[in-house]
């Protein structure tokens, strides 16, 4: 049976929670593998040395790990319970199951990463290069970016073939932006990677987590030799021309301030973040709320919470009403470009599905643990991705932290009411309801800023208390326009009369749209002496595993569960310690 929550469209996606413990007796079987995994891919990107020896020497330790764990596990099995063999036999298979899984990943990895090259002090120099695209950003006005793979070069440098590289390539010479697959071959500037030749230090970080070896730019020439895209992939692209041309011919004869949420409207909804004027940037950059423009899994949670919720309306059953929103939340993703977030949260809610399927309703952190696992033996590069881990962190959040949290909600606003739904008005069920949602709302935002804050001083160095009361305050406001939002894209695509049902949705959407863009700017204004920055980075990663592992002994752990004021209490007070200590 489906257990009521003040968030009812969070308790959507996270699934029921049943009437046991929040994720039955199974236990967590996976981890044995995904530990391991996870410490094997971040042991061989951060020790060069690891890529010096070849798979098969990994995989040949690995295959005799596990042929102890088979050996040890067959005594066992073999043994009578309880004996002094079978307890030995048992620890022998605890050490080398994981040891056998670890040496086995880090086979993969060697395999399936890219190689790098120490290009530091290469200095800048004119080449021809053939170039496979693997990812395409927005780029600038003059250029299209992203991260391809180095196919062939000119000169001697076959040590950069196959090795990645960051290309800009004007948008004079290419008429379309690269997308997936597609080959070029340019003649341009390359030259190596490192802090001093690049103007930011943060994004040489990022080259560096995503195995860039080189930046190919200033190219002179550039020319498809293939393109990647299908006919699909087109008409998605020419979809989202016309939404934007929808969305703008429905907010611009409003007035400025109409057009001003419009632009917000389409930057939220479909990824343009150019839309944005330069004062709407600089306002939500310095409030850390630019990231509610990268569509991600805020976005995908939030719609996915939508269509269960208008589903279960309907009266829809539970199966063909996820496989509708997985469908609906596929093709938008397609739509918008896939972009690797949009990606990740779309898998994770695959893989959410399929535990609370099979799980009964009751384990859906499987199914998160299983997206996890999944994504990263498909790209084990994605474990130096931050990103990558603030969408775990902030997903696992929810469903360990804020979903539980929302539900308490419920039983106090349910509690606190003295009339039961007959004896009361439809006003006051409205308003009980409203405010049922906007604690459930506020519950899950809660959760995934506690998650998020580590990695961001992962990521940046940087903490700004505004930045953690901006996302508090507006989060659940972006969930409400982002409802809206979708029913304006949907709309706006009937045919003869998707302008005028445009209109009337846009109306309801703007409000929250106007609420968002005004509170970012009034909390952008707030004096920068509540910032604080982190001479450790490295620390956020540490803080990261440390409100994980709180989220999650809240969850399994009875001393834990049993006392409301340890588990919602303990997470944000760990946070503050953990700031005071290493914050300056």
């Amino acid at each position: 049976m489906t257990r009521d929550c003040g968030n009812e469209d969070a308790c959507a996606v996270a699934a029921e929670s049943g009437n046991g413990p929040p994720f039955g007796g199974a236990g967590f079987p996976l981890l044995w593998l995904l530990v391991p995994q996870i410490a094997a891919f971040a042991f061989c990107g951060n020790a060069a040395w690891a890529a010096e020896i070849p798979p098969s020497r990994w995989a040949l330790a690995g295959a005799l790990f596990l042929f102890a764990s088979a050996a040890a596990s067959a005594v066992e099995c073999a043994a009578e319970k309880g004996c002094a063999r079978a307890r030995a036999a048992a620890e022998i298979w605890k050490f080398c199951f994981p040891a056998a899984a670890f040496f086995l990943f880090a086979a993969w990895w060697n395999f399936r990463a890219p190689p790098v090259a120490d290009t530091a002090g290469m200095p800048p120099r004119e080449a021809e290069i053939v170039l496979r695209v693997e990812r395409s950003f927005s780029g600038s006005e003059k250029n299209f970016n992203g991260i391809a793979r180095v196919e062939s070069i000119s000169g001697g440098d076959g040590a950069l073939a196959g090795t990645r590289v960051w290309y800009a390539l004007p948008r004079e010479h290419l008429e379309s932006v690269p997308e997936e697959g597609a080959r070029i071959r340019a003649a341009g500037v390359l030259q190596g990677v490192s802090a001093e030749n690049l103007s930011s230090g943060g994004f040489a970080d990022f080259l560096r987590r995503e195995r860039v070896c080189s930046v190919f730019s200033r190219a002179g020439t550039a020319e498809f030799l293939s393109r990647g895209e299908s006919s699909f992939a087109r008409r998605c692209a020419e979809a989202k021309a016309f939404l934007l041309a929808r969305i703008s011919e429905i907010s611009e004869p409003f007035g400025e301030t109409s057009a001003r949420t419009g632009r917000v409207l389409g930057a939220m909804m479909l990824g343009e973040q150019s839309l944005l004027s330069p004062e709407q940037k600089r306002n939500y950059l310095l409030t850390g709320t630019m990231h509610i423009f990268s569509v991600s899994g805020l976005h995908i949670s939030i719609l996915a919470a939508g269509l269960l919720g208008l589903f279960r309306l309907l009266r829809f059953p539970r199966v063909p009403a996820w496989l509708l929103a997985i469908a609906g939340l596929r093709l938008y993703v397609e739509i918008i470009g896939a972009p690797p977030p949009a990606e990740r949260a779309w898998t994770m809610l695959v893989f959410l599905f399929l535990g609370t399927l099979f799980g009964r309703g009751r384990l859906p952190f499987h199914g998160l643990l299983f997206s996890a696992f999944f994504s990263l033996t498909v790209s084990p590069t994605l474990a130096e991705n931050v990103g990558f881990r603030l969408s775990y962190f902030a997903v696992a959040a929810i469903l360990l932290y804020g979903v539980p949290a929302a539900e308490r909600a419920e039983r106090f606003f349910r509690s606190a009411r003295r009339l039961p739904d007959e004896m009361t008005t439809r006003g006051e069920r409205l308003r009980a309801r409203l405010r049922r949602m906007l604690a459930g709302n506020f519950c899950v935002s809660a959760a995934a800023t506690l998650a998020g804050t580590t990695c961001i001083v992962e990521l940046f160095g940087v903490c700004s208390l505004v930045s953690l009361l901006a996302n508090l305050v507006l989060i659940p406001l972006v969930a409400v326009a982002s409802w809206a939002g979708a029913a304006v894209l949907c709309a706006a695509c009937l045919p003869a009369v998707g302008a005028a049902a445009g209109t009337l949705f846009y109306a309801a959407a703007a409000i929250p749209l106007w609420l968002v863009d005004e509170g970012t700017a009034l909390f952008a204004r707030a004096p920068g002496i509540w910032s604080f920055s982190f001479p450790y980075a490295g620390l956020g990663a540490f803080g990261g595993l440390l409100m994980l592992a709180l989220f999650f002994f809240g969850a399994v752990w009875r001393p834990f569960r049993e006392r409301p004021w340890l588990r919602f209490g303990l997470p944000p007070f760990a946070l503050c310690v953990f700031l005071l200590l290493f914050a300056h």
